[in-house]
């Protein structure tokens, strides 16, 4: 029972989502009828500026460090790493926005930084790099998810049910860019300064 309940806390506080309240509070409009109609830093950032954008991003990454420092260690270290999946399933499916979320790549930077601050912050280095050579940020994005992904299973993947854990969340950020690579196969994503 505490396990399930965890898990629920996990994915209550994903589903705060501050590019929408943010969206909501200063521009009395729902973000995801704007831009990319996504609820997530990129069209924060395209649609409210920077600033917001950027607090958008730091809400984002909180709630994966909640998740991890607060909740995650009252969860038997078999299955530690599914308080990561929760928070980022609240993120991208919060269910007072019928399930419209985000796509849970700076949620998932706060998760696994907080565990493994050095490879997670080698992984967004790299995403980082990999945007501004290619100028999209979902290359940049899956980069990251990939790289942390893989540190993430060298480390705990071979305890308990991890793995399964660790590729959900690798699974569902790249089905959460479906679109985004379609369009990169297409010529039609869109660059950044674009």
């Amino acid at each position: 029972m505490k396990t399930l309940l965890v898990f629920f806390a996990c994915y209550l506080v994903g589903s705060i989502s501050g590019a929408y309240i943010l969206s909501r509070a200063f521009f009395h409009k729902d973000i995801r009828d704007e831009g990319s109609g996504n609820a997530g830093t990129t069209n924060a950032v395209r649609v409210m500026g920077k600033k917001l954008g950027y607090t958008t991003f730091a809400i984002d990454v909180l709630k994966g460090v909640v998740a991890m420092a607060l909740l995650a260690p009252m969860l038997d270290e078999s299955i530690r790493l599914f308080a990561a999946l929760f928070v980022v399933l609240g993120h991208d499916f919060p269910f007072y926005l019928g399930f419209r979320g985000g796509k849970g790549i700076a949620t998932t930077f706060g998760s696994y930084t907080t565990l493994q601050p050095l490879w997670g912050g080698v992984a967004a280095i790299a995403g980082v790099i990999a945007a501004k050579v290619t100028k999209y940020v979902s290359v940049g994005s899956l980069t990251f998810l990939s790289l942390s992904s893989a540190a993430m299973l060298i480390k705990y993947g071979s305890i308990g049910y991890n793995r399964w854990a660790i590729l959900a969340v690798w699974l569902m950020g790249f089905i959460r860019h479906k679109d985004n690579l379609i369009r990169l196969k297409e010529g039609r994503e869109n660059k950044i300064g674009g």
